[in-house]
């Protein structure tokens, strides 16, 4: 049975997946850009942001406004984190990379999704759990996007031969014993 590579993969197919994996890029590029608009990405912003500001006039974000994210969210959010964490998984990656991309992935978005809430209702401190989302979700982005895209467009056509990594097996040999 043949194995699926990016190497190898139709052109067709390499146009869809970069396609894909670029405008990925570009969106969650404009939700990060929304997020710096609206809070400055500080820890400060983000609590006034949900947390209202009586210098500003600004009220605490209701919790109609929180369900409404959270419905548009919960249902984004998981199908960009499969289809990128596929894109991943069909890479030659070793398998605790794609484990560790994949857990960041999701991670992420599940952070994401619970985070508006727990920082509205729950301890102020909470925000600074925003970092980490931003980490888990940038790292695991690069990571799933990068690693598809230099393996369909720049990584060598055949595996490299090494002495550590031979072509053909080597004959070791045998060691005579003296009688």
């Amino acid at each position: 049975m043949q194995t699926f590579s990016y190497r190898t993969a139709p052109i067709s197919l390499k146009l869809a997946v970069t396609g894909w994996l670029l405008l990925s890029v570009v969106g969650l590029g404009v939700a990060g850009l929304q997020i710096y608009v609206r809070t400055g990405l500080t820890p400060s912003g983000a609590l006034r942001h949900y947390l209202g500001d009586e210098a500003t006039l600004r009220e605490p974000m209701s919790l109609m406004e929180i369900v409404g994210i959270t419905h548009a969210h919960g249902l984004s959010l998981p199908l960009v984190a499969v289809a990128l964490a596929f894109a991943f998984i069909a890479t030659s990656a070793r398998e605790w990379l794609k484990a560790v991309v994949v857990v960041a992935l999701f991670t992420g978005m599940a952070l994401e999704l619970g985070l508006p809430w727990l920082v509205r209702y729950g301890p102020a401190w909470s925000v600074h759990f925003f970092l980490l989302t931003g980490a888990l979700l940038i790292g695991g982005l690069f990571v799933s996007v990068a690693v598809p895209l230099y393996e369909m467009w720049w990584a060598p056509a055949k595996p490299v031969i090494t002495a550590a990594r031979p072509s053909q097996p080597q004959e070791v040999p045998r060691v005579r014993r003296a009688s």
